[in-house]
Order: C-alpha cells, then structure tokens, then sequence
C-alpha cells in the first residue's frame, strides 16, 4: 500500500461524536430492550428510542452543514451508494430478523440441545459458503443486479418454507429450506455491501464503509427486536407454558397434562409460522430497492484500481 505520511489528516468532528455515539447507542438499547419487554410500550423502551432519534436527527443536521462530518451524509448523492443501502437495510431488517427465530424453535418446540440447534443451522451456512465466492467473482465483471435478485428470490422461497412450519415438520424439510436461504445470502449480502462502495472515490471510502457499517448494525437490530416482539405478541397462554420459559419438551414438569402441552406447542409452531410469513413478506419487499441496483459491471471512480488476485 502507498505510504499516507504526507497525506493531510481530517480533524475529529467532535460535535458529531457527541451526537451520534450516544445516539446510537440509546436509540439501540432501547429496540433492543423491546425484544425483554415484549413491546414497544414501555417506557424503558420508548424513552432511549426516542432521546436516541433526537440525536441521531440532531446529527443530520450537522452532518450536512458540516465540511468535515464523523460521517459524511452528502453520500447519498451517489444513486448505486444510496440504493444499496437502502436494499441493505430492507434486507437485514428482514433476513436477520427471522434468523433469531430458529434456534428458539429448535430448542423451545423440538426440545433439541443448543449444539444440535446451531448443527441444524449449518446448511444455512454451507449454502452460503458455496454461492458468496462464486457470487463475488460475477459481480465484479456483470454487476450486483443480477445475482442480488436471484438471491432474494431463493431467499424468498426458503423463508417462505418456514410459513407452514409445525410442533413436527421434517427436519429434511428445513435444513433444505435453510440450504437455500444460505445460497441467496451468499448471493445477497457481499454483492450489495461491494455495489454501496464500487463508485466511491479513494477518499470517500472511509466514509463509505463506516456508513454501511453503522447502517448494517442499526438495520439487523432493528429487524431482531421487531420479529421477537411480533412473535412473542402470537404466543398463546397455552404456548408460553410449554415454551415460556426456554422449558424443552422432556424438562416440562410431569404434573401438566398432556392435552395441554400438545396445544402449548401447536400455539408456539404456529407463532413461528404466522412471524415467518412476516418475514418473508419484508424479504419480497427487499426485491423493490434491488430492482434498481445496476446490472452490468459498475464503472470503478477514478483513481481507484481494480483489485488484482494472486494466483
């Protein structure tokens, strides 16, 4: 890498600092506690959202008055930077939202330990790792459009799959739902995050990166604390007793009766399935802003070189 020693550094913008980190953090603490209270109606939630929003708000303003901001709004400017972050956070809120959903099945309705749980979620994994790579290397030469919206349809598909789940479905049945979840991610997640940076300048990069950094956090925070509230609100009272309390099929205590313990976990699978046509309704919602993102190999900005792999 070329020497930055003469290179003028930016002053820190304090004032942003000051508005933004606190901002932040409030107004994610706050949707995060949403997920412990089960609502957004509680002043522990409404109060840091709220206070959080004000500075993050307070922080726009500056930003775009500011020559040097902690983040440099004026960004969005660039039409391929601010379509992808708007796909990127349509996305998150949306595919990680429901990914906190299936250990909790696993081990909450099925009665499986935390490690056969994360084992049932390795096809996930394995689909992704056999599309991102080969995801990359195309989108660099035909654009992110193509593959972007050819993975959220499988995206679609597998999450789709868990609308019909129940207290009893295959596992066959949803580890090849989560396979095909995991090859649209791996065709979804890099390709977006390359097309919000391919246009930058070399001296808008840092910029870029922290904003889609910052906006990938506050989106897939924002989606976990909206499915858990969403399916937590669909829990019966039937269902919080078989499940409520983490409580595996074979620790329930043997002095509730059977009955009551079937429809307990026929409520809990179907609070899953109702949250995950949820979740797949906001993936589909996610195909709109990838609509826009260009289908053909983007034009790098000048001065930025096109990375060369060693063989």
């Amino acid at each position: 890498l070329p020497s930055d020693k003469d290179k003028v550094r930016p002053s820190i913008d304090g004032i942003g600092l000051l508005l933004l980190s606190p901002g932040l953090a409030l107004f994610l603490f706050g949707v995060s506690s949403s997920a412990e209270e089960s609502t957004f109606s509680v002043p522990k939630v409404y109060l840091p959202m709220i206070f959080g929003a004000l500075l993050v708000i307070g922080f726009v303003f500056h930003a775009l008055r500011s020559k040097n901001p902690l983040i440099d709004l004026r960004l969005f400017k660039n039409r391929t930077l601010m379509v992808s972050v708007l796909t990127m956070v349509t996305f998150m809120i949306a595919f990680f939202g429901s990914s906190l959903l299936y250990p909790q099945y696993f081990i909450g309705v099925r009665g499986e330990t935390t490690l056969i749980a994360g084992l049932l979620l390795a096809p996930q994994g394995i689909g992704a790792m056999l599309t991102m790579p080969i995801a990359g290397k195309m989108t660099d030469k035909m654009g992110p459009g193509k593959f972007v919206l050819g993975g959220l349809v499988l995206l679609v598909i597998g999450v789709g799959a868990f609308v019909f789940l129940g207290p009893d479905t295959s596992y066959l049945y949803l580890c090849g739902a989560l396979f095909i979840q995991g090859l649209g991610m791996g065709m979804t997640m890099m390709p977006i995050m390359s097309a919000a940076l391919a246009t930058l300048k070399p001296e808008q990069v840092n910029d870029g990166s922290t904003l889609v950094n910052v906006v990938q956090q506050t989106a897939s925070s924002i989606g976990s604390a909206v499915i858990t509230v969403v399916y937590t609100g669909l829990l019966t009272a039937g269902a919080t007793l078989a499940i409520g309390s983490n409580v595996a099929p074979d620790m329930v205590p043997t002095d509730v009766p059977q009955g009551v313990l079937d429809l307990g976990f026929d409520d809990a699978a179907s609070a899953f399935a109702t949250t995950f046509i949820i979740s797949t309704v906001l993936v589909a919602l996610t195909l709109i802003p990838a609509f826009f993102l260009p289908r053909k190999k983007i034009a790098q900005a000048e001065g930025v070189e096109t990375p060369v792999l060693a063989h």
